[in-house]
């Protein structure tokens, strides 16, 4: 028989608070891995110890610990060991291979342990291999049991070790007394013993002990010894006995560990606990647990006990006489069976059952201190006279389709710590409750019927603040047309289930609107449909709140309770009032009173004790009403009474909440209460009925001034459109709500809210230009509800850029004009500037700040007559730019491409910080006439003195000359042109310069009429008219990359005309006409790309400019006045280190070159060293590159001589040398 270790779990679970009922049938009670304990898992047949133990606790004060639990119940230390006891089986042999001698492995191990506390300890051993093989016949190779035989004695402490006497597992894992382990293994098998008990005889523990453990022969002869193995040598017949054996044979031991223990005494006092000892043959890994449990045991009303199936006879059998069954109605145990022949006194059992009663529940976790709300609630602060009736409706007896069950009940687990409130709140749920604190008492009120239906005050216009009441009601967009209830379903091991209410006649009209609740502690799929046919029917029927003020009356109301209200205003007319006088027969009251339509007349009085008494009227008589039979007392004067009869019946309202305001005035909220709800949730086959408020009859007039006022929100993040769909009451007061409907578009489907508000707000997405369609009818009271028929508007959403005031009348929303725009130079090439976004409610975020630039430095610069530089976000509120004296113009674009309306600038204008050299200025407007460059798509026009874009139109292909506007222009005009500058400027060499663009544009509209003129007339921004602001000029350069080929002067400035063909970006070619120049055809000049150029700092010789005309309508074109590029030269100084003059002249080159021509020449210093008198140094005439100087004594006036010296050198530029 192979052997497998063998472990056991033994564990704890503490289930709940206690005391318990106990687990429902005993072991079947407990599921492990959702599967409930069977014969065969409790008990294997032949085995003393079953698969899974099972005992428990049921949380008594005084309960005792579990002796079964053990290890599960005690503090474990574990000590390592680690040891192998004795040997394996080992042979001798000699040089023929034959075995000598054997030894069969014994041997002993003492190991100390050392604890004060322990109470026991328990030995772990592993067995690497146990075999024999055999090796001849049939079964050579098969194995067979080896066995092991140990003893292990203690010393506790009195000098001599003592056996112990301790169960381990034989190979059939069946518990047996004797310390022999027995079978096949090949791989490690361990094993624990059972505890060893630490105290000695005298019922001391030392603290101290040894442990032996010694693995022992079978005998003292060889042939004894044999006994270890199935297989013994002696029973070899084939070979020689004295063959080796030891390959085929293994009994090793291994003292593993030492677990150290100390035994816990606790007992968990009043917490419910089960033992669960578990084999891991049957449970490979810890089995999930669970278990079905009678619960917490609370105190019941006196007059009351707990149905079970043992007085199942003695249950009330109800007015259809009843027939119970003890399997059909199951469900109905645990709940409460009230003796109606004994009075109830007030009083709870002393001794605690367990129920499923919600209010016994409610009331234990309410005033118990362990786990409840105890310490701050006393149970002196609760009165079971007012829930003995609240407890008798939730443990009444309901039939549903499977037997008899209490209408409420509870079946739950908290099992989290959560705030008191909530947790009372979601016990309350359970029977319909709510909770509310009065006279230092804490009150539970449930809407359940009966009693607490009853009306408890009558409130009307002579008796509230104002003599008004508030009414809401609930929108048919949030109201229930399926509830889907969620509870535990016991049949499915308790795990979550759903039941589905539904109202087909709501879903056939208003679509499917599921609304998804929990039922706290409900195990009962009827108990659950019972909840939701009570929140469909609430919807239904409750669908209407009242808010009033009212003085002291307030208080006659508590929250639960039923009042009803005669408003005139719902009625049609004023049947309520003060009493001016009364006798038990009569009433006079405060105004006369016609017998209103309708039969069964009846007049009901608040009387001093606040209570209502109502009796049948005989007859009316100016404001004398004389009653069929006496009141019971005279109603008082002054005493508040309400006039109903089957025409009108006053509406009644369950109180949600009073609250107390300033002066004695108390705000009181009630929701509609209709009594016939109740009988609809506990019977399936019931209807409900509504009560009729109405005297004036008739559908209601159609509401007038209905309109669409359409509205941006701007969020912070986005901006988003609205509508607010708005009408007026029609002219009769007899409306209950309203219905509205509306769709975008002509196609689709309506939306449809209802309201009893005179607007809605329409949150669907709404684009610029989709038609909004809205239709609106009033709907009156009940029970016809009759409609007045749609009232319809429709209007167009307007462009995000345009508001539509009242009157609906259009304008262009413009952005703001910028603010605090100011300007500061950085360096001597940069500037910074600022500015400001007002807010203006526009959605910031979609703004770009454009900016411009006019060469002007007196602020006469305008926004058309300037070019672009940049566009940036307007949020940023500031930009870096190039240094350029003059105008920087700001505006705002928003996304519609709608600019500020006007323009807000900053001037500046710096003298050189450092001085430079006005090298030239090239105007492409003058020299050498007006753009005498090369055009491509732009042309010079003559009535506008400027350079203009071209037309796409061919003059020759006009087929009617008469019809053409202009002749300027004709045809469409293209968008961007560019302009070739004549001149291209040749420095001689290579000089890093400045280059500044020289720029004058303003803008044209081609046809400026109005009648050319689409939009309406009311968006215009500029009537005199438009400003063509939509064009832009910039210049571009490009400068050779090497030196051109050809004669070419190197110390002359040469303004050459340009030669050869323009290549563009495209690879297209513009071609160009001869002229004199410097640059003969046959020179090749090799240009860069092409750069903007607005204040820029190069290096080079040869350069190329050009303008880009752009317009971003095809009805627009800029104008260039003036065209050109100031190239400036920085000035700078050289200084040179001293230097010997030697005998002679003496050359000297500057470090870098400077610029020279005819007006412009460098200067020169010298610093001479050691001069003697009459010494004296003669300088040649600087050129661009050095100069040369030679020193002279004055003995003969020509002696040459060698003097130290260094010189300054002052000029303007640098030319770069290769």
């Amino acid at each position: 028989m192979a052997l497998n270790s063998k472990t056991r779990i033994k564990l704890i679970d503490a289930i709940c608070e206690g005391p318990i009922e106990g687990l429902t049938g005993k072991r079947k009670g407990v599921f492990l891995n959702e599967t409930a304990l069977t014969g065969r898992q409790v008990v294997r047949e032949g085995e003393e110890l079953p698969l899974v133990s099972v005992a428990h606790r049921k949380g008594a004060q005084d309960q005792p610990f579990f002796k079964e639990a053990s290890l599960a119940n005690a503090q474990t230390v574990i000590e390592n060991v680690g040891v192998e006891v004795g040997k394996n089986y080992e042979e001798t042999v000699n040089e023929d291979n034959r075995v000598t001698s054997r030894d069969y492995g014994s041997g002993k191990l003492v190991r100390q342990v050392r604890d004060s506390e322990a109470d026991f300890v328990s030995l772990v051993f592993t067995v690497p291999k146990l075999f024999c093989s055999a090796t001849e016949g049939l079964a050579r190779g098969e194995l067979f049991a080896a066995q092991i035989k140990f003893r292990v004695s203690i010393d506790k402490g009195d000098g001599s070790f003592e056996p112990v006497k301790i169960s381990v597992l034989d190979q059939d894992n069946a518990l047996v007394e004797e310390n022999t382990i027995k079978g096949i293994s090949t791989s490690p098998y361990q094993f624990r013993t059972s505890e060893i008990d630490l105290v000695n005889d005298k019922g001391i523990k030392s603290g101290s002990y040894k442990i032996k453990v010694e693995k022992l022969d079978f005998g003292k002869t060889t042939q004894d010894k044999e006994e270890a193995f199935e297989i013994k040598f002696t029973d070899i017949e084939e070979e020689s006995q004295d063959r080796p054996l030891a390959s085929n044979r293994a009994n090793q031991l291994v003292w593993s560990s030492i677990i150290v223990g100390t035994r816990i005494k606790t007992t968990y006092p009043n917490t419910a606990l089960v033992y669960l000892g578990i084999d891991t043959e049957e449970y490979g890994t810890l089995p999930s647990r669970s278990y079905e449990v009678k619960g917490k045991k609370v105190k019941i009303p006196s007059n009351a006990f707990v149905r079970s199936e043992a007085n199942i006879d003695n249950w009330d059998k109800g007015p259809n006489n009843n027939s119970y069954d003890a399997e059909r109605d199951s469900r109905a145990f645990g709940s409460l069976e009230f003796k109606d022949e004994i009075p109830f006194d007030g009083s709870l059992k002393t001794n605690e059952e367990w129920t499923t009663c919600p209010i016994c529940c409610f009331y234990d976790l309410l005033t118990n201190s362990r786990y409840g709300a105890g310490d701050f609630i006393d149970e002196s602060n609760l009165n079971w006279v007012d829930l003995i009736e609240l407890s008798k409706y939730c443990n009444d007896l309901v039939e549903t389709e499977d037997g008899f069950e209490p209408r409420f009940a509870i079946n739950t687990v908290i099992g989290s710590q959560a705030e008191a409130y909530s947790v009372l709140q979601d016990m309350a749920s359970v029977f319909r409750g709510m909770l509310f604190w009065k006279a230092d008492n804490v009150q539970i009120a449930a809407d359940h019927g009966g009693t607490a239906a009853n009306v408890i005050h009558v409130f009307s216009n002579s008796n509230v603040v104002d003599g008004s009441f508030v009414y809401s009601g609930s929108s048919l967009k949030t109201r229930s047309t399926r509830v889907r209830v969620r509870y535990n379903d016991p049949d499915d091991f308790y795990k979550p289930n759903f039941v589905i209410i539904e109202d087909r006649e709501l879903i056939d009209r208003y679509g499917v609107q599921e609304k998804s609740v929990v039922a706290f502690g409900c195990t009962s799929k009827y108990q659950a449909q019972r909840m939701g046919k009570w929140i469909m029917g609430s919807e239904k029927l409750h669908e209407e709140t009242v808010t009033f003020s009212v003085g002291l009356e307030g208080l006659n109301v508590l929250p639960g309770q039923v009042f009803e209200v005669s408003d005139e205003m719902r009625m049609g007319t004023r049947l309520a009032g003060r009493i001016a006088g009364a006798r038990l027969n009569f009433v006079d009251l405060d105004q006369t009173v016609t017998d209103p339509a309708g039969s069964n007349d009846k007049l009901s009085v608040v009387m001093k004790d606040g209570t209502i008494e109502t009796r049948d009227i005989a007859s009316f008589s100016g404001n004398r009403v004389t009653l069929a039979s006496n009141f019971t007392q005279v109603p008082p004067d002054d005493a508040l009474y309400a006039i109903k009869n089957d025409s009108n019946v006053l509406r009644k309202y369950r109180c949600l909440s009073v609250a107390e305001g300033e002066g004695g005035v108390y705000a009181v909220t009630g929701v509609r209460h209709v009594d016939s709800i109740y009988s609809v949730v506990d019977a399936a086959d019931s209807s409900l009925d509504f009560e009729d408020v109405r005297t004036i009859l008739g559908k209601p007039a159609k509401p007038t001034n209905v309109k669409i006022t359409f509205l941006q929100v701007d969020d912070g993040r986005n901006t988003t459109n609205k509508a607010i769909i708005s009408w007026d009451r029609g002219e009769t007061t007899s409306v209950l709500k309203y219905e509205v409907r509306y769709k975008i578009g002509e196609a689709g489907n309506y939306r449809i809210e209802t309201t009893t508000d005179n607007s809605i707000e329409v949150n669907v997405k709404l684009q610029p230009g989709k038609l909004l369609i809205a239709q609106v009818q009033a709907v009156g009271l009940s029970p016809g509800n009759e409609k007045s028929g749609f009232k319809s508007v429709q209007k167009a959403m307007p462009r995000g850029d345009i508001s539509v005031d009242a009157n609906d009348r259009e304008t262009v929303i413009l952005p703001p004009d910028p603010e605090d725009v100011e300007i500061e130079a950085i360096g001597v090439d940069q500037v910074t500037l600022r500015w400001e976004v007002p807010a203006t409610g526009q959605k910031v975020e979609g703004f770009v700040a454009m900016i411009k630039h006019s060469s002007k430095t007196d602020g006469s610069g305008s926004w058309q007559n300037s070019t672009l530089l940049r566009k940036v976000e307007a949020r940023t509120t500031s930009i870096v730019l190039p240094l350029m004296n003059g105008e920087y113009l700001i505006k705002f674009e928003n996304e519609q491409g709608h600019r500020s309306a006007n323009a807000v600038s900053a001037v500046i204008n710096l003298p050189d910080a450092i001085p430079r050299l006005n090298y030239e200025v090239f105007r492409e407007d003058s020299y050498p006439g007006k753009f005498t460059g090369q055009y491509n798509d732009v042309y010079y026009n003559d009535a506008y003195d400027g350079l203009v874009l071209s037309g796409t139109a061919d003059f020759d292909m006009v087929a009617a000359v008469d019809s053409l506007t202009s002749f300027d222009f004709t045809g469409p005009q293209v968008l961007t042109g560019e302009y070739f500058f004549y001149n291209i400027v040749d420095l001689g060499a290579k000089y890093s310069v400045r280059m500044q663009r020289v720029i004058s544009e303003r803008g044209l509209y081609l046809s400026d009429l109005i009648d050319d003129r689409t939009e309406n007339i009311d968006i215009w921004s500029d009537f005199d008219g438009l400003i063509p602001d939509d064009t832009n000029v910039q210049v571009y350069f490009r400068k050779n990359l090497d030196t051109a080929t050809g004669d070419i002067n190197q110390n002359t400035i040469a303004v050459s005309a340009l030669v050869g063909d323009i290549v563009q970006e495209d690879g297209s070619k513009i071609e160009q006409e001869d002229d004199v120049s410097t640059i003969e055809r046959e020179s090749v000049l090799e240009f860069g790309e092409w750069s903007p150029l607005e204040n820029n700092a190069e290096v080079g010789r040869f350069f190329q400019f050009k303008a880009v005309l752009t317009s971003d309508r095809d009805d627009q074109t800029p104008i260039v006045d003036e065209l050109g590029v100031t190239f400036q030269l920085e000035r700078r100084t050289e200084n040179s280190a001293v230097m010997d003059s030697g005998l002679g002249a003496k050359t000297v080159d500057f470090e870098k070159p400077f610029y020279t021509d005819g007006d412009t020449s460098v200067s020169v210093g010298i610093t001479a060293l050691d001069m003697e008198p009459e010494d004296y140094f003669v300088m040649s005439e600087p050129t661009d590159t050095g100069f040369t100087i030679v020193f002279k004594g004055s003995f003969d006036g020509d002696e040459l001589i060698n003097r130290r010296f260094s010189y300054t050198a002052v000029g303007y530029g640098t030319r770069e040398v290769t």
